[in-house]
């Protein structure tokens, strides 16, 4: 999924670095940065690429369970995100997650059920290494489903995201071409980025979409509090993953 050096625009020069000096506070007429690879420290084993497009995807089942004082909890997330990006700058992202939790004890008995999924369309443009996704919730790129306990995510109509091409070179975990990315300003809220985050795989909070079929982790969690370091296994989809997979536990 990823060519050497190749890189595709759909906006021409002048107009790409006007963008990006006026987004990032730049002085007028400056340029975006051409290596920005030098910018970010992913981690040992990984390596920042030229970008092609395609599609993109990973699937997320997270088993938690922990004692805390007298009380026993459990939780159950399965999440997945589908980006498809087109070589003329349109993309779509369907991304959806299921959160059961419960937290049992002497005297304190409380549940969390959450069903979601939401659909976006927009379109994405790469300076240097990085690859800008500017996105509007719509659901025409899948259907909206909104199930609630208690918690609420706070969505917002516009969805912003920073990406990076990356290919590993010895990486502990990770095999296959993947695009790490996160919320624009690095601050995800709480059902937008978050369901689809595997932490310990690269450093800092990143998103990690395999390239093609996509990427399949799981992750196990137990212990005394939240203290201990989860197990983390991951697997190159021998299919690819549907935008539905978050409905479906594995």
């Amino acid at each position: 999924m990823f060519a050497p050096d190749m890189n595709f625009a759909f906006e021409n020069q002048p107009a790409k670095h006007a963008r990006w000096a006026l987004e990032n506070d730049g002085p007028v007429g400056s340029s975006p940065p051409e290596r920005n690879e030098e910018r970010v420290d992913l981690g040992p084993g990984i390596e920042i690429v030229a970008f092609t497009p395609g599609r993109f995807a990973n699937a997320i089942q997270k088993n938690v369970r922990y004692t805390h004082a007298q009380q026993l909890v459990r939780e159950e997330t399965t999440s997945s995100i589908v980006v498809t990006m087109e070589a003329g700058g349109a993309a779509t992202v369907c991304r959806g997650w299921r959160y059961l939790s419960n937290n049992d004890g002497a005297e304190v008995h409380t549940s969390e059920n959450i069903r979601e999924q939401l659909g976006y369309r927009g379109h994405w443009e790469s300076y240097g290494k990085w690859v800008f996704l500017d996105l509007k919730l719509d659901d025409n790129v899948c259907a909206r489903i909104g199930n609630y306990s208690h918690l609420i995510p706070d969505h917002s109509a516009e969805w912003h995201l920073r990406c990076l091409p990356i290919v590993p070179r010895g990486h502990a975990l990770l095999t296959a071409a993947a695009l790490a990315c996160q919320s624009k300003d690095g601050q995800g809220k709480f059902g937008e980025d978050e369901p689809h985050l595997v932490e310990g795989i690269l450093r800092e909070r990143w998103m990690i979409l395999g390239a093609s079929n996509g990427l399949r982790f799981r992750v196990e969690s137990s212990g005394v509090g939240r203290e201990g370091a989860p197990v983390v296994r991951v697997e190159n989809s021998p299919e690819p993953v549907p935008t539905d997979a978050w409905e479906h536990s594995f």
